[in-house]
């Protein structure tokens, strides 16, 4: 499910990087549009990676079982609704991977895909634990997974030369401002958990403090996210920092996910998860790929 969820993550993300450079008309979206472009591309195929997901339904979620469930989480609507988010996803790919793109558009763009995206993170990630209520972490996922979308792209434009000092400029501060609204959004999350004594909310993160789950937070992903941040604030640009926050940033978010999603409802019948996350890790790369020497030929 992680892989699923990485691959439809990636393409939330650049689909938001995309419109908000298109709206604002930043300098880093140049150099990074081809591999943005490229993902915005693959959001067709979310459609078939997600079949698994939505038949595996009383599988994945433990609400799906409930006699007392709402309707809004009755199966049969849970899957309707992530259908609609995902063809929406395509037609907004379709439209964002344009060379040229109006500010109103990208700006009604970016209006659905925040509205639709946090929805999306907190049907197929949040809602696994049935307890969880927060408000926020839809949203904190949404944030993240552009800030990784931003930091993938960057990785992959740098192997095609340094852009110019404008866009480098651009691209730092998008790199430190995904990157500190991350930490934040995640942040003020737990705060208001602590402070409001939420019971339910507390055993969410008490679960994934337990043995291993706890380092993979505290180990892997918060410091490769403050490390990141740290080499973001440097103001001197060199190459090698650049590609090492934007690594950072991967790293992160590959921990992070698997400790939002795996301590969970772990998967029935003797599946092997990690093996079908790779599987799937691996066929949204390969898509990747061949939209991105698409939309090189086309160029």
């Amino acid at each position: 499910m992680p892989g699923f969820l990485l691959a439809a993550g990636l393409t939330l993300g650049a689909l938001v990087a995309l419109a908000l450079g298109h709206l604002l008309g930043e300098a880093w979206l140049a150099p990074l549009r081809p591999p943005l472009a490229a993902m915005a591309r693959a959001a067709p195929v979310l459609l078939p990676l997600a079949l698994p997901l939505l038949l595996a339904v009383p599988a994945l979620y433990p609400w799906a079982a409930a006699p007392d469930a709402s309707g809004w989480y009755q199966p049969d609507v849970f899957r309707l609704r992530g259908l609609a988010v995902l063809l929406l996803w395509a037609w907004l790919g379709w439209l964002l991977a344009r060379p040229v793109v109006r500010g109103r558009t990208a700006g009604a763009a970016l209006l659905l895909l925040v509205l639709t995206g946090s929805l999306a993170m907190e049907d197929w990630a949040l809602s696994r634990d049935q307890a969880w209520t927060g408000s926020l972490q839809g949203l904190a996922l949404l944030v993240e997974q552009a800030g990784t979308a931003i930091a993938l792209a960057t990785l992959l434009a740098l192997r095609h030369g340094l852009p110019d000092e404008d866009a480098r400029t651009g691209l730092e501060r998008a790199l430190l401002t995904f990157g500190l609204a991350t930490l934040w959004l995640w942040f003020v999350q737990y705060i208001v958990v602590y402070a409001g004594n939420l019971p339910h909310e507390a055993a969410w993160y008490l679960r994934r403090s337990v043995g291993a789950w706890g380092w993979v937070k505290l180990g892997l992903a918060l410091p490769a996210l403050l490390a990141a941040i740290g080499l973001a604030l440097v103001p001197q640009w060199r190459p090698w920092r650049l590609a090492a926050v934007g690594g950072l940033l991967v790293a992160q978010h590959l921990a992070h996910l698997a400790w939002v999603v795996r301590p969970d409802a772990a998967l029935s019948g003797g599946a092997t998860p990690v093996l079908a996350d790779a599987l799937v890790a691996g066929f949204i790369a390969l898509a990747v790929a061949a939209a991105w020497r698409r939309g090189a030929r086309a160029a």
